[in-house]
C-alpha cells in the first residue's frame, strides 16, 4: 500500500493503461516515464537514455527507444518533432505550444489559449485530430551571444 501513495499520477496512468492494453508493466518503462516527467526541457531519446542509465545501468539504448515508443502509444507521452532536429518527447500530453529557438535547438513550453482556439482548416481527404502550434526564432541565451558576437566583430 505505501508503493502506492508515493506513485505520481503519470504512474498511476501508465499501470491502468497497460493494464487495459495488455501491455506489460516493466520497470523500465516505469522509470522512464519517471524521468521523462521529471523533465520540462523536451529531451530527445537519448537524453532520457543516459539520465535512465544513472538509476539503472544496464539499460539498453534500444529498450529506451521502445519503452519511449510505447508511452505514445498509450498516450502518456507525446513527440515533438521539428525540422533539422532530433525527435523530442513530452510527458504532457494536454495540447500546449512551443517556442523553438533556430540556432540551439531549445524548445520551451508556451500557454497561449488563444491558440487553442484556432479555426482549423476542413479537407476531407485529411481528418485533423490535434495540433500544436510552434513558433521559431532566437531564444534569449542566443541572442545575448549574438550580440556579444557582433560587438566583437
Amino acid at each position: 500500500m505505501a508503493r502506492r501513495a508515493r506513485e505520481t499520477p503519470k504512474l498511476q496512468q501508465l499501470e491502468a493503461a497497460c493494464r487495459t492494453r495488455g501491455v506489460p508493466l516493466t520497470i523500465q518503462r516505469r522509470v522512464i516515464l519517471e524521468t521523462l516527467a521529471e523533465r520540462d526541457d523536451h529531451p530527445t531519446a537519448d537524453d532520457i537514455w543516459e539520465a535512465v542509465r544513472v538509476r539503472m545501468p544496464d539499460v539498453s539504448r534500444t529498450t529506451a527507444y521502445r519503452a519511449l515508443d510505447t508511452l505514445v502509444r498509450l498516450g502518456l507521452a507525446v513527440r515533438i518533432c521539428h525540422p533539422g532536429s532530433s525527435v523530442r518527447f513530452d510527458a504532457k500530453t494536454r495540447r500546449h505550444h512551443h517556442l523553438v529557438c533556430v540556432r540551439c535547438e531549445r524548445i520551451v513550453d508556451i500557454d497561449v489559449p488563444a491558440l487553442d482556439k484556432l479555426a482549423l482548416p476542413t479537407d476531407k481527404s485529411f481528418a485533423i485530430t490535434d495540433y500544436s502550434v510552434h513558433f521559431r526564432g532566437l531564444c534569449a541565451a542566443c541572442r545575448r551571444a549574438r550580440g556579444q558576437q557582433k560587438e566583437e566583430s
